[in-house]
């Protein structure tokens, strides 16, 4: 398995919450570069109508919950309200802002591998496969993986597209219990809700966070629901860079300190990586 870091420098705030969270940032330069944060206001995401076929609709439901549950926070302390909208018909991840046509904050599950498609083999790895073959052009031990597009000028995000591993994973929506040896709807496999509202953590600017209580913790071992409900430090990442009825924050200056995801070969056995933040040069240069 590979671990998918996020573009750029990350900077651990310690603050005095019990879980740390960490911020995903733009490319180093001189001053630190700026953290990734959506302006205030109303961000929608939507998911491909296809969903996913062997769940039906309880994958929307799932994915509702998951965006529900970082709403909910806003309300609590925050200036995003957070909504999903009508269900979408695209599976192209990234800005199409170059296309002039209007983006999506798109959530969708890859059910074939780029491997295993016909003429994929080709373009397996450089980002191009995923949109032409509408296939999983990453490692299969990853869950999903969360694409942004972002000034690099400002760090304000303009997209965030969402892949879910369907193509060798298993996903399930019961509440229990966990799978034993043998992977089946009727038991908790690999969760959609634990799996989304992490992935949304990275689509409202969050990477990885080194403590494995938290919501934005790299790995997840099967049947695993905990992630679910968003622990302290992620809702203090909330109120403190989304801070109701003021602008988002940035954190420029130079970093203090440098957090450290841990690798593949860290993780227990059987812990599956949940994806990072993935630019994939998708950054829009100027001032939007």
């Amino acid at each position: 398995m590979r671990f998918l870091l996020p573009l750029g420098a990350v900077v651990a705030l310690l603050t005095a919450s019990v879980v740390p969270y960490v911020r995903s940032r733009t490319e180093g330069s001189a001053d630190g570069g700026h953290c990734l944060a959506w302006p205030a206001g109303r961000v929608e995401f939507r998911v491909n109508a296809a969903g996913d076929p062997q769940l039906g609709e309880a994958a929307f439901t799932a994915i509702g919950a998951s965006v529900a549950t970082w709403a909910h926070q806003m309300e609590v302390c925050g200036n995003l309200t957070l909504v999903v909208g009508q269900r979408s018909s695209s599976r192209n991840m990234g800005s199409q802002k170059q296309a002039g046509a209007s983006n999506e904050n798109l959530i969708l599950f890859r059910t074939r591998d780029c491997a295993d498609v016909p003429g994929a083999q080709a373009c397996t790895g450089n980002g191009d496969c995923a949109n032409t073959y509408d296939c999983w052009d990453s490692s299969p031990g990853t869950l999903a993986i969360t694409t942004t597009t972002f000034s690099p000028v400002t760090g304000q995000l303009l997209d965030a597209d969402t892949e879910l591993n369907a193509a060798s994973h298993l996903f399930t929506t019961v509440d229990g219990p966990p799978c034993a040896d043998v992977q089946e709807p009727s038991c908790i496999s690999i969760d959609v809700q634990n799996t989304v509202t992490h992935e949304l953590g990275h689509s409202l600017g969050l990477a990885h966070s080194p403590d494995s209580r938290s919501t934005m913790y790299a790995g997840a071992q099967p049947g695993e629901i905990f992630k679910r409900v968003l622990d302290d430090g992620s809702k203090e990442f909330v109120c403190t860079v989304y801070p109701q009825g003021q602008t988002s924050r940035d954190c420029t200056g130079p970093q203090k300190t440098q957090a450290s995801n841990p690798s593949c070969g860290a993780f227990p056995l059987g812990l599956l990586l949940l994806g990072g933040l993935v630019a994939r040069r998708l950054c829009r240069r100027g001032g939007e």
